[in-house]
């Protein structure tokens, strides 16, 4: 069972990299690193995550709420991974 929890909780994290990882990326695919090595990118995740959501409820699917549903569901995992006695 121990093992299972360490593999949801891991998978979890990757979920919550990737999607992080696809909100701070250019239209290219390029990340300028040197915008975020302070912070993360963390305002444009905050607002890509907004912006997601407001996709997810209208029904549309884009970039933003792609993102934002495998954020979510990484933090379903996590939910799931601590909750697991």
């Amino acid at each position: 069972m121990e093992n299972f929890k360490i593999a949801v909780l891991i998978a979890g994290s990757l979920f919550i990299i990737f999607g992080y990882l696809r909100f701070i990326t250019d239209d290219s695919g390029n990340v300028n690193l040197n915008n975020y090595r302070f912070t993360g990118g963390i305002l444009l995740v905050i607002s890509g995550m907004v912006d997601g959501t407001r996709d997810l409820v209208k029904r549309l699917r884009s970039k933003n709420s792609l993102s934002a549903i495998t954020i979510y569901l990484g933090i379903l995992l996590f939910y799931i991974g601590f909750s697991i006695q």
